[in-house]
C-alpha cells in the first residue's frame, strides 16, 4: 500500500512539473483537481513555536520523552508541527533527540533543547539527575476540544486534562480556573461551560497549577445549515447526486462551514469532498443511503474524503463493491488524510471495495479523531484502518466481517511515532482464518518507532479462527475485555506492554515472538483468566523481560502450559509468578536448539500451582542458566525434571516447593554427550506421595539424580522432606553423597 501511494504521488508531482502553474495538494486523492494559482490576499505567517513543557526531565539513563511543538501563526491558527521543525541539543552528552522530537537520556546534566521553523525557534531544557527518585510532576495541560466554531446563543462544555510527568492524564475541569478574553463574543463559568452572544471571536483561557492554557472560540450569525435537497439532490437511488452534494458543500464552505443536511433517500455519488468546518449529517442513518455510483470508475474513488473539522453521522454509506470487481485497496467508504479534529459517529459503513473507515496522512499524520457508535460491516479489505494518526478515540462501535476480513487493523508505514489511541466498549467479529488477524494494532516502523500509549478497553471480541496481534507498540494496556481467538500474539517491538483483567479464550494461547531478533521487552501478562486447547504460553525467537503474573490457565489436556524456545536471540528475564496451571499434557519447558548456542537465560518460577498436568510441572533441557524454581505447589503431578543435553546448563535452583501425589517428585538425567550442568541446589522442598516404583533405568527415587550419566559439579541437596513416598528417597552419584545433608524422611 505504501509504494502504491508513493507512485501515485510521485506520478502527481511530474504531471504539474509538464503542466507549470498549478497548485500541489496535501491530499493525493485530490491531485486529479489541479487549478491555476491565484494571488493570495492576505499571507499567513508564522509568528512563534512553544514546547509543551518547559522541562523535560529524567531520572533514568536510556529513557526516552515525545515532545510536541505548537507553531502559532498570524491569523492566530495553531498547528502541531512536532515532525516539521529541526532539533538541536546543546550537550548531546546530556540527550539527544530523533528527527520526529523523541528525547533520549544519555547522561547527568542539563542541556538546552531548541526547534527551529523557517527561523523561528523556540527553546527548553533537558535535565538527567539519576540520583533524584522521579517526582511526578504537572507537565502542561489541555483544552478539549482545542478550537470551538459556534453560532450565537450556543453552549458547548469544555475539559481540561492535565498531563503529567509519568505520562498520566488527569480530568482537572472542575479544579481550573476560566477566562474569556472577549465577554462581548462568549463567556465561561466555573464550570468549564462556554456560552455564546454575538459573532466574533474570543480566546477562552483554562488555568490549573500555575500554567495555563488557551483556545480560540470562533462566533457565527450564521446557522450554518442547508438541505442539499435544495441543492439538487433527488435520492431516487439512480440519479447521479454528485455535482448536488459537492454543490452544497462549496457553498458553505465559502461561508466558513456549516451542515450538510441529507433527508432520507438513496443517494448515488461519485466521490465527494468535504471543505473544512462541512459536515455532513443525515436524517437517520437507517434511512439515508449514499452510495457509491455503479458508474463511478475503480481507481482511487472514494466516496466521502474528510477535511479538517468535519463531521459524518446519521448516514449508511455503501461501497457498492459488487459493482466494482476490479476495485483497487484505497477505495473506501470515508477516507482522511492529514484532516484534524473530525468525528465519524452513529453511520452504518457496508461493502466497500477497501475499508469501511480509513483513517491516513503524511508525516503530519491526521491527529484528534473519534469514531464512535458506527456499524461496519463486510468491508472488502478492512471494517477499520489506522495508518498515520495520533489522538485516536474508536469506542461504542460494531464492527463484524464474515468475508475473512480484519474488524480493526492499524498498519502505519511511516518511519515515525505516534501517540495516543483509545479503543473502548466495541464489539469486534470476523471469521478471520489461514493466519489473518481480527485485531491488529501496530506502531510505526524501523528503530524508535512506535504506536505509544494504546488503550484497548472493555472490548468484545470475537474471532476464533483469527488472531489478536499486538507489535511496535510502547506503553500499550490492553484491559478488561472479553477476547475469543484463535491466538493472541505479542510480536515484534513491543515496550512495556501490559495486558490484564482480560478474560481470553484461544486456540493456541498467548505466542511471545521476536522474529529477526526484534525482541519485545517489559511485557506483562496478569489478573487475566485464560482458556486454550493448546499451549497456554508459547515464547519463541527471542525476548527479554517477560512477565506472566496471577493467571489462570485452564486447558484441555493437550499442549504445554508453558513452550520456550530461543532459536534467534536468548529469552532474557522471563517470570511465571503466582500463575495456576490446570490440565496440560505438560507443563513449563525450556527447549533449546541443539545446533546452537541460543538459551534461555533467567527464569523464575514462582508461587505458582500446578494440576492435572500429565508429566512434570516443569522440564528444564538445553542450555538453560540462572533458574529459579521456588515456593510451588505441584498437586496430582510430577515435580521438576532436569536433562542435561548437548550443551552447558547452569545455576538452578529447585526450593521451597510442595509436590504431592503426583507419578515424580525431582529427578535429574542426561540425554547428550557434550552437556554439562553446574551449580543445582535442591533445597527446603516437601515431597509426598509420589507413586513411581522405579524401572530397570530409574530407581523412582522422590529426588533422584541420574547414576549412569555424567554428575553435575556444585551441587546442594539439604532441607528437604520427604514423605509417604513409593520410594521414600534421595539417590544420587556417589562423588555427590557428601552433599546431601540435613533431609527428613517420614
Amino acid at each position: 500500500m505504501k509504494k502504491t501511494l508513493f507512485l501515485f504521488i510521485g506520478a502527481i508531482l511530474l504531471l504539474a512539473i509538464v503542466i507549470g502553474n498549478v497548485v500541489a495538494t496535501k491530499n493525493p486523492q485530490n491531485s486529479i483537481q489541479s487549478v491555476a494559482k491565484t494571488p493570495q490576499a492576505n499571507v499567513v505567517s508564522l509568528k512563534s513555536l512553544s514546547f509543551n513543557s518547559s522541562n523535560y526531565a529524567f531520572t533514568k539513563i536510556n529513557k526516552t520523552q515525545q515532545v510536541k511543538v505548537i507553531a502559532t501563526y498570524s491569523n492566530q491558527t495553531k498547528k502541531d508541527v512536532t515532525n516539521s521543525v529541526k532539533y538541536t541539543v546543546s550537550n548531546k552528552l546530556v540527550a539527544s533527540i530523533s528527527n520526529t522530537g523523541l528525547i533520549k537520556s544519555i547522561g547527568n546534566g542539563t542541556t538546552t533543547l531548541t526547534a527551529n521553523l523557517n527561523g523561528v525557534v523556540a527553546t527548553t531544557t533537558i535535565t538527567v539527575n539519576t540520583a533524584v527518585p522521579p517526582v511526578k510532576t504537572l507537565v502542561s495541560l489541555n483544552i478539549v476540544p482545542s478550537s470551538l466554531d459556534l453560532a450565537t446563543n450556543q453552549s458547548k462544555s469544555l475539559v481540561v486534562q492535565a498531563n503529567y510527568s509519568d505520562q498520566s492524564v488527569v480530568n482537572v475541569t472542575s479544579q481550573s480556573a476560566f477566562s474569556s478574553s472577549n465577554q462581548n463574543v462568549a463567556t465561561v463559568n466555573t464550570s468549564g461551560v462556554v456560552t455564546t452572544t454575538t459573532a466574533g471571536s474570543t480566546t477562552i483561557t483554562a488555568s490549573f497549577g500555575g500554567l495555563t492554557q488557551s483556545i480560540l472560540v470562533n462566533v457565527s450569525n450564521q446557522t450554518g445549515q442547508v438541505s442539499v435537497k435544495n441543492f439538487g439532490a433527488v435520492g431516487n437511488g439512480t440519479t447521479d447526486d454528485t455535482a448536488a452534494f459537492q454543490s452544497a458543500i462549496d457553498y458553505l464552505g465559502k461561508r466558513g462551514g456549516g451542515t450538510v443536511f441529507v433527508p432520507a433517500g438513496t443517494y448515488s455519488l461519485k466521490p465527494i469532498f468535504l471543505k473544512p468546518f462541512v459536515s455532513i449529517v443525515g436524517e437517520n442513518r437507517d434511512t439515508v443511503t449514499l452510495k457509491l455510483s455503479d458508474t463511478s470508475g475503480s481507481g482511487y474513488y472514494r466516496v466521502i474524503t474528510m477535511a479538517n473539522d468535519t463531521k459524518i453521522q446519521n448516514i449508511t454509506c455503501d461501497g457498492n463493491a459488487k459493482k466494482h470487481p476490479d476495485g483497487i485497496e484505497h477505495m473506501h467508504c470515508i477516507f482522511a488524510f492529514d484532516a484534524d479534529r473530525i468525528v465519524i459517529d452513529n453511520n452504518r459503513l457496508i461493502n466497500a471495495v477497501a475499508d469501511g473507515i480509513s483513517i491516513s496522512g503524511s508525516t503530519l499524520a491526521s491527529d484528534d479523531v473519534t469514531i464512535s457508535n458506527n456499524i461496519l460491516e463486510n468491508n472488502g479489505r478492512s471494517n477499520i484502518v489506522i495508518e498515520q494518526a495520533n489522538h485516536l478515540k474508536i469506542f461504542n462501535n460494531i464492527s463484524t466481517s464474515t468475508i475473512g476480513r480484519p474488524a480493526l487493523h492499524f498498519e502505519p508505514w511511516e518511519e515515525m511515532n505516534f501517540d495516543d489511541a483509545k479503543i473502548y466498549n466495541n464489539t469486534f467479529s470476523s471469521n478471520a482464518t489461514d493466519g489473518a488477524y481480527c485485531i491488529q494494532l501496530e506502531g510505526g516502523k524501523n528503530d524508535n518507532n512506535y504506536f505509544n500509549h494504546v488503550e484497548f478497553n472493555h472490548n468484545k471480541v470475537t474471532c476464533t479462527t483469527g488472531g489478536f496481534l499486538v507489535m511496535e507498540t510502547n506503553g500499550a494496556k490492553i484491559h478488561d475485555n472479553d477476547i475469543n481467538v484463535e491466538q493472541f500474539f505479542i510480536w515484534i517491538k513491543n515496550k512495556d506492554l501490559e495486558v490484564y483483567n482480560n478474560t481470553i479464550h484461544t486456540e493456541e494461547g498467548f505466542r511471545v515472538e521476536g522474529t529477526w531478533g526484534i525482541n519485545s521487552i517489559n511485557t506483562q501478562v496478569y489478573d487475566n483468566v485464560v482458556s486454550t486447547n493448546q499451549n497456554a504460553v508459547t515464547i519463541v525467537a527471542g525476548a527479554e523481560g517477560t512477565k506472566f503474573m496471577r493467571n489462570s490457565f485452564t486447558g484441555n489436556g493437550t499442549g504445554a502450559a508453558v513452550y520456550t524456545f530461543a532459536s534467534v536471540t536468548d529469552i532474557k528475564n522471563t517470570s511465571f509468578i503466582n500463575n495456576t496451571f490446570t490440565n496440560f499434557d505438560t507443563g513449563i519447558v525450556t527447549d533449546y536448539n541443539v545446533y546452537d548456542v541460543l538459551k534461555v537465560d533467567g527464569l523464575i518460577i514462582q508461587g505458582n500451582t500446578f494440576k492435572n498436568i500429565n508429566s512434570y510441572g516443569v522440564n528444564i533441557k538445553g542450555t538453560t542458566k540462572n533458574v529459579t524454581v521456588d515456593q510451588n505447589t505441584f498437586t496430582g503431578v510430577s515435580g521438576v525434571s532436569i536433562i542435561v543435553q548437548d550443551g552447558p546448563m547452569s545455576s538452578v535452583k529447585i526450593t521451597n516447593n510442595t509436590i504431592s501425589s503426583g507419578k515424580n517428585g525431582i529427578y535429574q538425567t542426561a540425554s547428550g554427550k557434550k552437556g554439562s550442568l553446574s551449580g543445582l541446589i535442591i533445597s527446603g522442598n516437601h515431597i509426598s506421595y509420589t507413586t513411581d516404583k522405579g524401572d530397570a533405568w530409574h530407581i523412582g527415587a522422590a529426588i533422584e539424580l541420574d547414576q549412569n550419566t555424567t554428575p553435575p559439579t556444585n551441587v546442594s541437596i539439604i532441607n528437604n522432606t520427604l514423605t509417604g513416598n513409593a520410594v521414600n528417597k534421595i539417590t544420587v552419584p556417589k562423588v555427590l553423597l557428601p552433599f546431601v545433608q540435613n533431609n527428613i524422611f517420614n
